[in-house]
């Protein structure tokens, strides 16, 4: 077992409250604080307190077989496949969608690392550890129709009027908002969000969009992501519930602190609300308006055990009651005790972790005790497939 020192990002979309309070360090934070990173990913990977204090990428390095087991490497290859992280926006992030593997593979055939870095689809799961605001997953047709209607902005209409006699029409309507002239984005931003002040006092769930969309243009005006987030299901995700967000979703987080486990992979692409590249003509590729986030609670698998399902093959994502044995012993994990003071405990090795501390367990290690006062998740690699 290693104890591992998780990486902080500070991104200007971060909280100068949420990481610095769970971590027990002084608020408000210099710096806006996005992330915390557990894991191996090449771009903040955690340090291990093994000697010399490498960091978990290069304990992996020099021995796959015996951190990650043979199976883990057979099924992904010498990476450890998921991160697990603490995300803490206090301004909405990008909206995005990540494509399958085949469409990074396919796209890196042809222009190498310009649009994607890897060959790995990037599927992942939020769990709301507060109140989160999301935006994932797009309207059918139909209520983008009535959308239009209530909202009264002439070029929205248009739009929607146009992309009506297409075959994918909520896909022809994203293309044409995101087609917009440059010279007209301010004015169709403004026209929206003016409109959706006026619909943010219905009560109704589209009320609470507009409502939403109000917040989201204080910080970033004149976006034509504020357009596109009015395609979108907008949710308030409670504490405990979670979405699993698959290829192909498009969604945005606006504000909250949850946890996040996602496979190790940096292949995103953008549609708004963002300083980075937005690359329309690849995202209308691997968009599915059809696809929407598949939102849940825990399961209990047996007592003092929850699993939160999750259709990716990379992770998996348990909360473990003290009092019992670590799942997921069969490859490697990160066990990440949120709140409280608990044991780990393997064979006659002993490890303390305290609020906002986490480990690295590697394959073989076998059955881990959990002991204590605290709650506790656990990332780990799904079972193969029988």
């Amino acid at each position: 077992m290693d104890r591992l020192t998780p990486v902080v990002f500070s991104d200007a979309w971060g909280s100068h409250v949420s990481i610095a309070s769970l971590q027990g360090r002084d608020i408000p934070s210099p710096e806006p604080e996005s992330e915390l990173w557990m894991g191996a990913h090449e771009g903040g990977p955690s340090g291990t307190d093994r000697p010399g204090n490498p960091d978990l990428a290069a304990v992996i390095a020099a021995d796959a077989v015996k951190e990650l087991g043979a199976d883990c490497i057979d099924r992904f290859g010498p990476r450890l496949p998921f991160l697990l992280k603490v995300l803490a926006p206090g301004r909405a992030i990008s909206i995005q969608a990540h494509p399958t593997a085949e469409q990074a593979c396919s796209e890196r055939a042809r222009t190498s690392d310009a649009v994607y870095v890897d060959d790995w689809a990037k599927p992942e799961l939020l769990l709301a550890l507060a109140p989160f605001e999301v935006f994932v997953g797009m309207r059918s047709f139909d209520e983008v129709v009535d959308l239009a209607r209530r909202l009264d902005v002439d070029r929205f209409t248009t739009i929607v009027e146009q992309a009506s006699a297409a075959a994918d029409p909520v896909h022809e309507t994203l293309a044409l908002v995101l087609a917009t002239p440059a010279e007209h984005v301010d004015e169709f931003a403004r026209s929206v969000v003016a409109a959706c002040v006026r619909l943010e006092s219905s009560g109704d769930d589209l009320g609470h969009a507009a409502a939403a969309i109000v917040g989201v243009a204080e910080e970033h005006p004149d976006d034509i992501g504020l357009v596109v987030l009015l395609l979108m299901h907008y949710r308030v995700l409670e504490p405990g519930e979670y979405v699993d967000v698959a290829a192909g979703v498009l969604h945005s987080y606006v504000r909250g602190l949850g946890i996040e486990v996602l496979a190790n992979s940096d292949n995103v692409v953008r549609a708004g609300l963002t300083s980075k590249e937005v690359n329309v003509a690849e995202l209308l590729r691997i968009v599915d308006p059809r696809a929407g986030g598949i939102a849940g609670r825990g399961r209990t698998v047996e007592p003092g055990l929850e699993v939160f399902d999750s259709a990716s093959d990379r992770f998996v994502l348990y909360r473990v009651t003290p009092g019992r044995v670590l799942p997921g012993g069969r490859g490697p994990r990160i066990a990440f005790c949120l709140r409280g003071a608990v044991t780990l405990r393997s064979g006659s090795r002993v490890l303390d972790l305290g609020d906002a501390e986490s480990a690295f367990l590697p394959a073989g290690e076998g059955a881990v005790a959990l002991e204590g006062a605290g709650e506790v998740y656990v990332a780990s690699v799904p079972p193969p497939s029988s």
